[in-house]
């Protein structure tokens, strides 16, 4: 029997398909009955039916000749070519399958939305759906099961073609209860990757604007470039406008960052200005050969980036920079500019360095073994409490390595630097007669002999390498360096790497280095570190006491780490040069797990060990822990605080509580700061966003 159906079947298929071949349609069935009286193709069992750009399937079917429309009352599944999928209780189409009428119908989209209706009538690529249901949200376990959230509307409007959908009447619902409710609303369809319209809004608290809602809006201006415009209405302010401006472009990219506002209350406090404006932003070019990239961020007063939250840097820098590489020579071009926020301009604060002029050329022949490089630099640095400086230098730097059969690693490093120096100077500054005493040309020289010997033991389980290493350091300078303003300026902090990395020359001093390291890999289960190390000055050179660096010896620097798993453990330290006094520490506690991660950190500084003037009369201590923990599935928290210990007061604290899934962002942030920097006051805020996946974002 189901031999000869199949051979029916394959007949009238063939026949049908011609039949039909300007539409391009073709019917197979494990049964097809016909009746040439009322021109009616009754189909049944595995039916299917293919159209130009979609297939029907369906436990049965009958088609009418007359009219070219297939009715399916048992149920229907029609796959479009872009992969939207309709599955209907029954339906009405026409032969091609492009319009028709649907009932109790659901349809999955390829770009993850879901579309449920009463009822729905298709015509081409618009689906009206009336007393009708869209959500992103995977389908729920439960048959009767409200997914998390789902937009319900008399009446939904999809533009297929055009990735547009409208609703009338919508309101919003969390797992089936009405929480919003609009008489109109359109959005860009799941397949939309990029669109103009309005972003998920963002609700917000704190003691400067009250309860504000931020409303960003998305311009889609073209391809490679857009705008977001972010106004933030609140209680206490009037509207805050934040602007950002992307682009990408032919030879690159950029973005800018634009803040506007006209304060009130409190926030007029911090300056006279009556608009408070800040601008941030970086970009990356490359042309030809030349690679450009620039950096700002600039603000109409100190306090605004602080004030408004956007960050708390004590100080703002802006900087462009270009360069070109050809063979071995290298150029480059360099400007800053720099503002202090917090502390007041001191006489050697440097406010811009325009321009910074560089040349560099590699040696292609070694000399003496060893490789030779040379770098001219012109740099112009200007100060506005004091004199400008105009620094012409040469440097000829040397470096040779050599490994012996036995082992010992040398190395041999020279660093020779002429600097030609100008100054612009007020006639009544004090400094006027030493700036001007300055010789024309300045010379100093560093030399540098380090001596290496790693051994390594190698077990069944373990493998341990021990690295003593010494270190010469031979360094001379034109006395003349010591009457340029400012010339000790130059920080200094040693630690690990500075300790066999010499300094400029004129910063130098002729000293000996001794450092040791130890490393143990157990098993690959377990891997310790420890370094310890000091350095004996042979000159008669002085040093601040935050540098650690001593007029006879150094302090004695230790590093520490441990691994195994999931925790980790490092500490920096400091001691006094007997080792018997600690100075500063740095210590950071780690335990990471697939969905759990916690961390502890502890930072020591004795009283001037810093270079900050805040750590000149007390000691500092702070802590701060860290928290992360990934809920099962979806939920994830995120926490941390900082607590000076010496004074007892929490510095800042934050939480964050996160839910996302396939179709959902929910996200509350907490924030709490603690300082006081002017007429800023210690501030709570509080922000909520409820994104929709392919809606809001």
């Amino acid at each position: 029997m189901f031999a000869q159906a199949a051979i029916i079947t394959s007949l009238f298929a063939a026949t049908v398909f011609s039949a039909q071949a300007q539409n391009g349609g073709a019917l197979e069935a494990r049964e097809i009955i016909t009746d040439d009286a009322r021109g009616l193709i009754s189909a049944k069992g595995d039916v299917e039916f293919s159209g130009a750009t979609s297939r029907l399937t369906a436990d049965s079917l009958t088609y009418n000749q007359n009219t070219q429309q297939l009715t399916l009352a048992d149920g229907l599944r029609l796959i479009d070519e872009n992969g939207d999928t309709i599955i209907a209780a029954s339906g009405v189409l026409d032969n091609a399958l492009e319009t028709g009428r649907f009932d109790n119908m659901r349809l999955s989209t390829d770009g993850s939305g879901r579309l449920q209706a009463k009822s729905a009538t298709r015509d081409g690529a618009q689906l009206a759906l009336e007393d009708a249901i869209y959500t992103t949200c995977p389908e729920c376990e439960k048959p009767d099961g409200a997914p998390l959230w789902q937009i319900r509307a008399a009446r939904i409007d999809y533009d297929r073609a055009a990735q547009n959908i409208s609703y009338a009447h919508p309101r919003l619902e969390v797992y089936g209860v009405p929480v919003f409710y609009l008489p109109y609303m359109a959005h860009a369809g799941p397949e939309v990757t990029k669109r103009s319209g309005f972003l998920t809004p963002g609700l917000a608290g704190s003691n400067d604007f009250g309860t504000a809602i931020d409303l960003p809006y998305f311009f889609n201006l073209a391809p490679n470039y857009d705008l977001t415009l972010t106004p933030r209405m609140s209680e206490k302010q009037d509207p805050f406008l934040s602007g950002e401006w992307r682009h990408l472009t032919a030879n690159g990219r950029y973005a800018l960052t634009g803040y506007m506002h006209r304060p009130q209350n409190e926030l007029t406090d911090d300056t006279s200005r009556n608009n408070r404006m800040g601008l941030t932003g970086d970009g990356d070019f490359t042309f030809g050969d030349w690679a450009l990239s620039f950096a700002v961020q600039e603000a109409s007063d100190d306090l605004f980036f602080r004030r408004y939250k956007i960050n708390s840097a004590s100080r703002l820098s802006s900087n462009i920079k270009a360069s070109r590489k050809m063979g071995r020579h290298f150029f480059g071009f360099e400007a800053y500019k720099f503002r202090e926020t917090l502390a007041a301009e001191k006489d050697e604060t440097v406010h811009s360095i325009l321009p910074t002029l560089t040349h560099r050329y590699d040696f292609a022949t070694p000399l003496l073994g060893g490789n030779l490089r040379v770098d001219n630099r012109l740099s112009h640095r200007l100060r506005k409490q004091d004199v400008d400086e105009t620094r012409l230098s040469s440097t000829l730097d040397w470096s040779w390595r050599h490994i012996t059969q036995s082992g010992f690693v040398l190395a041999a490093d020279n660093r020779l630097t002429f600097d030609a120096y100008d100054f612009t100077i007020e006639d009544d500054d004090p400094k006027k007669a030493d700036a001007e005493a300055v010789d024309e040309l300045l010379s100093a020289n560093s030399t540098a002999f380090t001596l290496s010997y790693p051994l390594e033991r190698v077990g069944t389980y373990d493998r341990q390498t021990v690295s003593p290493k010494l270190q010469l350091v031979l360094a001379d300078a034109d006395d003349g360096y010591d009457a340029v303003p400012h010339i000790n300026a130059a920080t200094r902090d040693l630690t690990r790497s500075q300790l066999f990395q010499p300094l400029s020359p004129k910063d130098e001093a002729s000293r000996v280095n001794l450092g040791m390291g130890h490393e143990l890999n157990y098993a690959d289960r377990l891997t310790t570190q420890f370094f310890i190390g000091q350095s004996y000055n042979l000159s008669d050179e002085s040093f601040t006491e935050s540098s650690g660096f001593g007029d006879d010896k150094s302090s004695l620097i230790t590093e520490a780490a441990l691994k195994s798993g999931p925790l980790s453990l490092n500490q920096k330290a400091r001691f006094s040069d007997d080792g018997g006094t600690l100075l500063r520490s740095q210590t950071n506690l780690a335990l990471d797990f697939s969905t759990f991660n916690l961390g502890l950190s502890h930072s020591f500084y004795e009283q001037g060990q810093t270079a900050s003037t805040n750590n000149q009369n007390a000691d500092l201590k702070e802590a701060t822990g860290r928290l992360g923990w990934q809920v099962p599935r979806h939920w994830r928290l995120d926490a941390s605080l900082r607590e000076n210990l010496e004074t007892e007061e929490r510095v800042r604290a934050d939480a964050a509580f996160t839910y996302e899934d396939e179709c959902t962002i929910i996200a509350i942030r907490f924030d709490r700061d603690y300082a006081r920097v002017g007429g800023i006051e210690p501030d709570t805020s509080i922000n909520f966003t409820f994104t929709l996946k392919t809606i809001g974002n």
